[in-house]
């Protein structure tokens, strides 16, 4: 079967860890090629358009500015086109445009990927598009009779906006651009019972579950790199609000009166602001925490196996591929109750969770991993029941299954 990934993301675009839907799609592709189908990835990106293969893999790369004179004109860095000191009028427009200019390009990727879409699918016809929501990668893509359009559910933007704060216009818009390309599609589905229970109870949508692969890019990795302290817990991904950075951040100096010598690693992109705040925090204990920055897949994997334990409390998540990792390494997890993480993670078994936004409860899981008072520690085997659905044949058959459901209900 041929099944065509429009996405805003893929490892070929940015090799470093950290963007959770590009490792999903490069999974998947993966998995679906070891099983006899040929997927082929669409991709918007920065570089110069151009097909060629990663990892055995076609990909197809669409530079989206080249399409969009405007996005040049008004780019991110504070430049205005070439123009020389504009008027405050002048000044206000170009200020209120790249406050938009988000949602524009948004709109710009989606038909540039609908467009490559549309001329392969002339050269080699697909049975299935598989889209994102996130940036509403699948949002002109045509429906047609004899192929099948998915959307997996990547992103709750007006759930994760309550919970990093963001409540503009141009970000309440794009959130609605997303859903507006869920319901355009077939259907619809998400990595975890928690987001498709939003989707539903929030906005009355269909969106079924369909676990992603569980899957390690590399299985052997060389030492780490970077020098590392003789024993540490783990933090990585993303460093956000959303993903629990700050409320770690606060919880550290709680921990620190119990067990002053706690250390930890903490690998991802942050703001030189967010990091200044952080050390503020901290003090003088700011040296026991190591920010690597972002840092290429092989590396996290060799520093991850070297910790005694991942800590990521996302307050709002999807089945983070964090979570997945850690636990396929046999690393214990100290994650929080109620945003998905509770089902990868059983309590006392392999790891710990605390309700979200709970700083003492918290600090009290790293206290006691760290003096080795929990029952549960590194080396463990993963088999709950969530792992076994995991399983790339069971992943693979589960998807290629809603189209047969589709085909059935038609």
């Amino acid at each position: 079967m041929r099944i065509a990934f429009l996405t805003p993301e893929y490892p070929s675009e940015s090799p470093s860890h950290g963007q959770g839907l590009g490792t999903y799609v490069y999974r998947m592709a993966c998995v679906l090629t070891q099983s006899g189908h040929e997927p082929e990835i669409f991709v918007s990106s920065r570089h110069c358009s151009q097909a060629f293969h990663h990892n055995g893999i076609r990909v197809h790369r669409i530079n989206w500015r080249e399409r969009e004179p405007l996005l040049r004109l008004f780019s991110s860095d504070g430049k205005t086109g070439g123009l020389n000191q504009p008027t405050s009028h002048a000044r206000k427009s170009f200020d209120y445009l790249r406050r938009w200019r988000s949602v524009l390009s948004t709109l710009v990727k989606a038909r540039a990927l609908a467009a490559m879409l549309e001329r392969r699918d002339a050269e080699a016809p697909f049975s299935v598009v598989q889209s994102s929501d996130y940036q509403a990668a699948g949002l002109f893509v045509r429906h047609r009779p004899d192929r099948v359009h998915i959307v997996r559910c990547s992103s709750a933007a007006d759930l994760y906006n309550r919970v990093e704060g963001a409540s503009s216009k141009h970000e309440r818009f794009s959130a609605y651009l997303e859903r507006l390309s869920i319901k355009r599609a077939d259907l619809a589905y998400a990595p975890s019972i928690y987001i498709a229970k939003h989707f539903r109870d929030t906005h009355g949508m269909d969106v079924r579950v369909i676990r992603p692969p569980k899957f390690l890019e590399i299985q052997n990795s060389s030492p780490p790199t970077v020098s590392l302290p003789s024993r540490f817990f783990f933090h990585f991904g993303q460093l956000s609000v959303r993903k629990g950075s700050n409320l770690l951040a606060q919880v550290l100096p709680l921990a620190w009166k119990i067990v002053p010598d706690l250390t930890m690693v903490w690998s991802g992109n942050c703001s030189d602001a967010q990091l200044r705040y952080w050390r503020s925090l901290w003090g003088t204990r700011a040296e026991q925490v190591q920010i690597t920055g972002p840092l290429p897949k092989a590396e996290i994997y060799a520093i991850l196996r070297k910790a005694d334990v991942a800590v990521l409390p996302s307050q709002a998540d999807n089945l983070p591929n964090t979570v997945i990792e850690s636990l396929m390494c046999g690393i214990p997890v100290i994650g929080s109750r109620g945003a998905s993480i509770d089902e990868l993670v059983t309590e006392n078994q392999n790891g710990h969770l605390v309700e979200l936004g709970d700083m003492h409860g918290l600090a009290q899981a790293l206290v006691s991993m760290w003096r080795r008072e929990s029952p549960v520690c590194k080396g463990f085997h993963w088999n709950a029941a969530i792992a076994e659905e995991m399983r790339p044949d069971r992943a693979v058959a589960n998807l290629l299954g809603l189209c047969v459901d589709l085909n059935v209900r038609d």
